[in-house]
């Protein structure tokens, strides 16, 4: 039992250094909770790699320490040791959810789906040719080159959908056919 507390504590504070220097901690286990798009992110995952190895850390700390001060029974310094760890993981949750990750602005990849974005054209759509519009995305103004779903015309100022996206191109329609 001794080598699996160690291997536990190893592993844990080598891949959270490395997690920590590298910044690799996107592992969350939990989907996209949609509705989210362009306007800020769903709730951190209970689950995420922080937390984890820092409960992994401490099971694994606890347990050697509990070894090597002479207790006795087995049961019980797994015990002590799984309350540690899960106590220390909920303590990461709690600074990941209510200090990191509440500031956290860095873009998720539905920030990139642009399906269903609203924006208003700045250079008109003539025919099968293109043009541009603008959106905001997470506060941003930010334009794009668009072509129009059946290759009409429509006019600058023009309020419009992006449909879907083919190698950087927008497909828009005019907004009103939504309404």
């Amino acid at each position: 039992m001794m080598t699996m507390f160690i291997v536990c504590f190893f592993v844990g504070l080598v891949l959270t250094l490395l997690i920590t220097l590298f910044g690799v901690d996107s592992f969350e286990l939990h989907g996209d909770a949609g509705g989210t798009h362009g306007h800020g992110h769903s709730s951190p995952s209970w689950f995420n790699m922080s937390s984890l190895l820092a409960g992994l850390t401490v099971f694994g700390g606890m347990g050697y320490i509990l070894n090597k001060v002479g207790m006795t029974s087995g049961l019980l310094i797994l015990l002590c040791a799984i309350a540690a760890g899960l106590v220390m993981a909920w303590l990461f949750f709690l600074l990941y959810a209510k200090v990191i990750y509440k500031h956290d602005d860095s873009m998720k990849e539905s920030d990139f789906e642009l399906s269903g974005q609203l924006g208003k054209l700045t250079v008109p759509i003539i025919g099968k040719g293109m043009g541009e519009m603008v959106y905001v995305l997470q506060g941003t103004t930010r334009s794009i080159s668009v072509r129009s779903e059946n290759g009409e015309s429509l006019a600058k100022g023009t309020k419009v959908v992006i449909l879907n996206m083919s190698k950087g191109v927008a497909t828009v329609t005019e907004f009103s056919e939504f309404e």
